[in-house]
């Protein structure tokens, strides 16, 4: 079953789907996030290829695009890790009211920075378990590295590939202290990271391991890159990640 949906989060439209077996609910669910620059279906469409792998295995999936990505109204420069956050507690929020989703059981994910969103919001809304792909704890260094090679400055920051970002995106990224703020939360954790990914360095997901420590699992998988890109990497990391979350059903 496919549902379209918008929710409005102080006044910004997101622009949303879930997919979900056919049948009876309510069903255990995954509220995933996507990265930087990208949108709900993902790079070589890595997030639906995922979503249709999880309803077949019995969960519901939910995908929001952030403000400025997407179907989402906004534009680009408007987007900050902030505002993420709080989409992405509201759409949670959301997500446990509705009469399809089982609320205890109830999973936060997501790929890149999208990964960084769920770890960084998982101790205040305390999901049943979460999961990062290539999670971005070095995002200030990598969004810092990127401003090097983009055209600009624009009136609001840099063009990054057609898109704008924000000084201010710059400036609260660089303020935050991600090994702080994910401290809070000691639910099992699986985080995954390809042992050649240039783009968030596999240490960040070791550095975070180290915060979670024993409750959480680091899966590095041999040869892939950021975005793992291959038919071999996606079926890694769609299989490990369903295997995770089914054992957490209770």
């Amino acid at each position: 079953m496919y549902i379209a949906t918008e929710l409005d989060v102080n006044g910004r439209l997101l622009r949303g789907n879930v997919r979900m077996p056919d049948g009876e609910g309510p069903f255990p669910t995954i509220i995933f996030l996507h990265g930087f620059t990208v949108w709900k279906t993902g790079p070589q469409r890595l997030y639906e290829e995922f979503v249709r792998q999880a309803v077949k295995e019995g969960f519901c999936v939910i995908r929001y695009d952030f403000y400025g990505t997407g179907e989402s109204d906004g534009e680009f420069y408007e987007m900050t890790i902030g505002s993420e956050m709080r989409e992405t507690a509201a759409i949670f929020n959301w997500a446990k009211e509705q009469p399809y989703v089982d609320a205890s059981n109830l999973f936060l994910g997501g790929h890149s920075m999208g990964a960084l969103i769920a770890v960084l919001e998982a101790p205040e809304l305390q999901p049943k378990a979460a999961f990062g792909w290539a999670t971005a704890m070095s995002m200030a260094y990598q969004a810092g590295q990127r401003t090097r090679f983009m055209k600009g400055p624009t009136e609001r920051g840099w063009d990054i590939d057609g898109l704008e970002l924000s000084r201010e995106f710059m400036e609260e990224c660089v303020a935050m202290d991600f090994m702080a703020m994910v401290k809070g939360y000691e639910k099992p954790v699986l985080l995954i990271h390809g042992e050649m990914d240039t783009d968030i360095p596999v240490e960040s997901s070791y550095s975070l391991k180290s915060i979670y420590g024993d409750k959480c699992e680091l899966d590095v998988v041999p040869g892939a890159n950021h975005r793992f890109l291959s038919l071999e990497w996606k079926k890694h990391i769609y299989t490990k990640t369903i295997s995770f979350l089914k054992a957490q059903l209770g």
